[in-house]
């Protein structure tokens, strides 16, 4: 089997050695048990020449967006030229276990599964991590439609997650968003709206590093871009307009609350009663903090 690993770069020279250091261990331990890899870096700076690491048994290529596109565009564009069975779509700031792809690989076979999810390491800003599914509960969560509509997304990037490539809906590939930051919501989304399987496998193989900029710490750059990809569901013929209205409602009232003091806090709650006790109920069950803020 062939996976292709699709890095999206904007100005990310200083990450560059990292991720080839990550990519090159896996790449050792998929080729022991006859496995190939293939990474492909897009180039989403094209005023900054970006050249493939040169490293012995190249399996880096580098192609260069004309203009700056976004983050759901250079993914796309990536796929395009992906070769490989299973795609795995790597922030560049972001790192894998030596050993994270065969796992995945192995358990996506085992489980006859669309995506599988490897669980997540949150690095803090005070060097601290935290473990992303902290219980059985949160890990049934990942394929269930109606936790992403009514809390939010469920995978902290799609960088721990392994997805068959056949499975990648066709219109996530054509409708590309414009605004940056939630098109692997989107993509989500489409593939639990067409009852894809998603598993999860239950070891931690991915690092979601902190740095300042990371535009999913900025719930307003999220959420815009939500509202952006909401107007192309419209345009779907899969997604039933119920969710589409939930969503939205879900987004909405997040929004509020988080923009509200404490009297428009309760305000906007007892607006949204069954969206406030569904995300308490989540936040007590999963055992973390994240769900009602996301």
């Amino acid at each position: 089997m062939k996976i292709t690993v699709i890095t999206p770069f904007y100005e990310g020279e200083k990450y560059m050695a990292t991720l080839v250091n990550c990519l090159l261990a896996n790449q050792q331990s998929l080729q022991k048990k006859g496995h190939e890899l293939e990474a492909i870096l897009v180039n989403d700076s094209p005023w900054k020449r970006l050249e493939a690491p040169n490293i012995q048994g190249q399996f880096f290529k580098v192609i260069t967006n004309e203009n700056n596109r976004g983050i759901h565009y250079s993914r796309v564009a990536g796929l395009a030229e992906a070769t490989g069975d299973y795609i795995m779509f790597l922030d560049q700031d972001d790192s894998l276990e030596g050993e994270a792809l065969i796992k995945l690989l192995k358990a996506i076979a085992t489980d006859d599964a669309d995506v599988e999810v490897a669980n997540a390491r949150l690095e803090q800003a005070d060097g601290s991590e935290l473990l992303w599914y902290r219980n059985s509960y949160h890990k049934k969560l990942i394929g269930d439609l109606k936790t992403y509509l009514k809390v939010g997304i469920q995978i902290i990037s799609p960088g721990q997650c392994l997805i068959r490539k056949s499975s990648i809906p066709d219109f996530w590939k054509t409708h590309i968003m414009s605004k940056n930051g939630a098109d692997d919501y989107f993509l989500w989304l489409l593939m639990l709206a067409q009852g894809m399987k998603f598993k999860c496998l239950d070891e931690a193989l991915y690092t979601h590093r902190y740095t300042a900029a990371n535009i999913s710490a900025d719930t307003t750059v999220t959420d815009e871009s939500v509202y952006d990809f909401i107007d192309l569901l419209n345009d779907c013929d899969y997604f039933k307009q119920e969710d589409i209205y939930t969503l939205h409602e879900m987004i909405t009232y997040k929004n509020q609350f988080r923009a509200s003091n404490t009297i428009g806090k309760i305000t906007c709650s007892l607006a949204n009663l069954d969206l406030f006790i569904y995300n308490i109920i989540y936040k007590k069950k999963t055992g973390t903090g994240y769900g009602f803020n996301r």
